[in-house]
């Protein structure tokens, strides 16, 4: 026990000012409640706020697909675009027969112009 005293005695100064830097180093390196629990709700916003985001960006995405849900896909517009194609060409068919009938219709009112003139 004498031994321990007299560690102490001359020691003590030098464990005293090494425990108070081991407190120091240890209040440095971990944090209070406070500042924990400021830091924690801190968090917390970011985090409803966060959460609200998705929330919304989720609803934007639900709009966004029910109004493409009525869209024609590919295969449909695949489908039109073939369609619009063989009316074209029906079309200038057509344009090709209806050519005899607009000279026809020419002469005829050529000719019922002449018939007036007279």
């Amino acid at each position: 026990m004498t031994d321990l005293l007299s560690f102490l005695q001359a020691y003590g100064g030098v464990l005293s000012l090494l425990g108070s830097l081991v407190i120091l180093l240890l209040s440095t390196k971990f944090v209070t409640k406070v500042d924990h629990d400021r830091s924690t709700e801190s968090l917390d916003g970011k985090f409803n706020r966060a959460i609200d985001k998705a929330d919304k960006i989720e609803d934007r995405v639900a709009a966004l697909e029910n109004e493409f849900r009525h869209l024609p896909d590919r295969g449909s517009v695949h489908t039109i675009q073939l369609s619009l194609s063989e009316l074209r060409g029906e079309m200038r068919a057509m344009g090709e027969q209806l050519k005899p009938v607009a000279a026809i219709s020419e002469r005829l009112q050529e000719f019922l112009l002449e018939q007036a003139r007279k």
